[in-house]
């Protein structure tokens, strides 16, 4: 197999690859609190980290996992318990399992035993964290977060930062995970919070931006496709010319 087929092959590979981020893209356009992924080619990233310029790369190759972490847009829900983030900071959720996560998803409702949960059933975990437990679905909650209940009670939902937000890993859905022995070290809670109660925060995903690059990458697939059957039928008629004589 010549040099160019490789290159075709990997472009197509790559492109392929793009197509499955954009897809999950695509397919979490509603999704609350979803902040889209974004896929790199590994040259870029390397001028990005090193400063230096890579000459004559011929293959192809992408890194995954990246996300855009821009805001999204909030829009009034009426309900309650539903909640939005204006800036930076995660929630912090908890599954059954006792595993945390973080997320900008704030389609929160009340369980059986009126512990805040989100869509996927993860409790709200409060600043000693444990699960916020309310008395009721009628509550205040202020900017800063300090929720107001009927009966005067009061809790406290805190905001978490990184410094370095590629500590956080993809787990689908809007959440996110950091190494469990290194939440205390990496976890920063936000000191100015801006929580507003009765809104929802949008996916970030730009629907038209992203059909543009479904558009760009399937082209861009198909040109290598033809290159692949121009070099096998290349290399064929190479072949004939070998058995000449």
């Amino acid at each position: 197999m010549n040099r160019g087929t490789y290159v075709a092959l990997s472009g197509a590979l790559v492109r392929q690859q793009m197509m499955d981020t954009i897809s999950h893209n695509l397919a979490n356009n509603q999704t609350v609190g979803f902040k889209k992924g974004q896929s790199v080619f590994k040259t870029m990233l390397e001028r990005a980290q090193t400063g230096e310029v890579l000459e004559r790369v011929n293959l192809a190759e992408i890194e995954q996992g990246f996300t855009d972490f821009s805001q999204g847009t909030l829009s009034p829900s009426g309900v309650p318990t539903h909640i939005a983030i204006q800036g930076e900071g995660f929630f912090k959720v908890q599954d059954d399992a006792g595993n945390n996560y973080y997320t900008r998803q704030g389609n929160l409702r009340l369980d059986s035993e009126g512990q805040l949960i989100n869509s996927q059933g993860m409790a709200l975990l409060g600043e000693d964290g444990r699960p916020i437990t309310l008395t009721g679905p009628d509550v205040t909650i202020a900017e800063n977060g300090t929720i107001l209940m009927e009966d005067g009670q009061r809790a406290k939902i805190p905001l978490y930062t990184f410094d370095d937000s590629s500590v956080l890993t993809r787990q689908g859905g809007g959440q996110f995970t950091i190494p469990r022995e290194e939440e205390r070290q990496l976890e920063v809670m936000v000191s100015d919070p801006h929580i507003f109660q009765g809104h929802l925060e949008g996916s970030n995903v730009n629907l038209m931006q992203e059909m543009s690059h479904m558009v760009e990458s399937t082209r861009v697939f198909e040109a290598c496709q033809k290159m692949l059957k121009t070099y096998h039928s290349l290399a064929g008629e190479a072949n004939k010319l070998g058995t000449l004589g």
